[in-house]
């Protein structure tokens, strides 16, 4: 057990050295590391290599795109991996301490380890996967209501920019921080169009999209912006309708299993149930 203990403890303790000299890919960050480089104190770099050499650049631009997807911009794939390390070590120590505990020193003790470190290895690819899903049904939620907003403002006779700032002011959650995250890019000097069109493509979510190439070929061929966001608002409450017909529409189906598991058992009960007390007395 002490022995189990004393892994567990140099697992961890490596684990969170290698986690906090993952360090994130901002600009800052990026003149630190090349300072510390130059004086000799680059340990992190290394450890870094350790495990750029375990990532192809296919999957590591793969893991790029779904962590701009789920907002994680200061995790790198790097650091992702290492967390994936990590969590696996975690999982392999508590099925150590389970087969200690329960003395199952056995084949299936032995799978009951590896089945906690491949959980270990999966859950923060299973993280990344929720935020992801959880981030785009944000953005479809509120997609609607800020086109509301801005054809409203538009409406009045505010410029397009302007007109996005008051629509964003309300707006909470993840659209209304990469609207404001689009409008400082705008400010420092960037296009509205490129803006735009970098925030659909860290969100990636196909409504979105839609919305920002509408806005920005109206934009180019000089239509009536006024007319394009009704027109998108009123797209964007239709699919919201559709999808909550589409969910009612599979709600039944869905609703089989928990009725077949807590109604049917009561149901036997009740039909069942006299005739067997009765046979059972009788035979006493």
């Amino acid at each position: 057990m002490i022995l189990v203990l004393v892994v567990l403890l140099v697992i961890g303790a490596t684990g969170i050295v290698v986690y906090m000299m993952m360090g994130s890919r901002s600009e800052v960050s990026s003149r630190l590391a090349a300072l510390d480089a130059s004086a000799g104190l680059g340990g992190g770099e290394a450890a870094a290599a350790v495990f750029r050499r375990l990532l192809n650049e296919q999957r590591r631009d793969r893991l790029e795109v779904r962590l701009q997807e789920a907002g994680w911009y200061s995790v790198t794939p790097v650091k992702l991996l290492s967390r994936s390390f990590i969590y696996g070590g975690v999982g392999a120590g508590i099925g150590f301490l389970v087969i200690m505990a329960l003395h199952l020193f056995s084949p299936v003790g032995f799978a009951i380890v590896a089945a906690l470190a491949a959980f270990g290895v999966y859950r923060p690819y299973a993280e990344l996967a929720a935020a992801i899903n959880r981030r785009k049904l944000e953005v479809r939620r509120s997609l609607p209501d800020f086109l509301d907003l801005l054809g409203t403002t538009a409406e009045a006779g505010v410029a397009l920019n302007q007109a996005i700032s008051f629509a964003t002011e309300g707006l909470k959650g993840t659209l209304g921080n990469e609207l404001r995250t689009a409008l400082e890019d705008v400010r420092l000097g960037r296009s509205r169009a490129e803006a735009l069109n970098a925030m659909a493509q860290r969100v990636r979510e196909p409504e979105l999209t839609t919305v920002v190439t509408a806005l920005v070929q109206s934009e180019r061929v000089g239509a009536s912006i006024t007319g394009v966001i009704e027109e998108l608002a009123a797209d964007s409450r239709d699919r919201r309708i559709m999808r909550a017909e589409e969910i009612a529409a599979q709600l039944g189906n869905k609703l089989i299993f928990p009725m077949a598991l807590t109604m049917l058992p009561a149901l036997f009960i009740m039909i069942f149930g006299g005739v067997l007390a009765r046979y059972f007395g009788g035979m006493h």
